[in-house]
C-alpha cells in the first residue's frame, strides 16, 4: 500500500502528524498483540518443576504433579516395583497396591478434581537418611486439599514414609514404596 506524501501546502504541525500516523501504522502492522512471537529461550523443566536428581527436587516434582494434576508427571516418579501401603482402620489391617493401581487411582483423582494443593510441611525426625547414593528413607509431613468438580472439598494431613531408589548418583530418584499415614 502506497501512502500519498503530505502536501507541502500543509502546515508543519499537520505534516508531523502525518509522519507520526504513518509510523504508528507501520508499527501496528508489524505487531499483532493477539499473536505474539514465540519465546526462543529453552525452559528447563528441572528448574520449573523440580529436579528429581536431588531429594528436595524429587519432592518439588511430586508437588508439581499434584498442582498440575498430571498423572504422567507423577508416574515418572514411581519405580517399576512401586508399592503403596495405607492403613485400613475399619478392618485394622494394612492394604497395599502396585504401581499400575496407583497410577490409575491417581489419574481418576486428578480427573475428578478441579484443583489439588499439596504442601510438604516438614521432614520428620530421624528421617531423610541416605544409606547410599542409590537408597534413601524419607518421612515427611504433608497437607493436601482437593476441590472436586462437584464442589466437594477434602482436606487432610498426614505423613508419608518413602523409600527412594536410583540407579546411580546422577540419576533421578524414584519412589519404591510409600507407606501413607494420612488423616482424611
Amino acid at each position: 500500500m502506497k501512502l500519498p506524501l503530505p502536501s507541502s501546502a500543509l502546515p508543519p504541525f499537520a505534516r508531523w502528524r502525518w509522519v507520526l500516523a504513518t509510523a504508528a501504522l507501520a508499527l501496528t502492522a508489524a505487531c499483532n498483540p493477539f499473536a505474539p512471537a514465540l519465546d526462543d529461550a529453552v525452559t528447563d523443566p528441572n528448574k520449573l518443576l523440580g529436579n528429581p536428581v536431588t531429594v528436595r527436587g524429587f519432592f518439588d516434582r511430586f508437588r508439581s504433579s499434584y498442582q498440575l494434576r498430571d498423572s504422567t508427571l507423577y508416574g515418572q516418579l514411581l519405580d517399576r516395583r512401586f508399592t503403596f501401603t495405607f492403613r485400613d482402620f475399619a478392618n485394622n489391617i494394612d492394604r497395599t497396591w502396585n504401581r499400575d493401581v496407583e497410577i490409575a487411582t491417581t489419574y481418576r483423582l486428578f480427573r475428578a478434581s478441579r484443583s489439588a494443593n499439596l504442601q510438604w510441611t516438614q521432614y520428620l525426625p530421624t528421617s531423610d537418611t541416605a544409606y547410599s547414593d542409590t537408597l534413601a528413607y524419607v518421612e515427611r509431613s504433608f497437607s493436601l486439599t482437593i476441590e472436586q468438580r462437584d464442589d466437594q472439598n477434602f482436606t487432610g494431613a498426614g505423613s508419608a514414609r518413602l523409600v527412594l531408589v536410583r540407579k546411580n548418583k546422577d540419576a533421578p530418584w524414584r519412589m519404591r514404596s510409600w507407606y501413607d499415614r494420612s488423616e482424611f
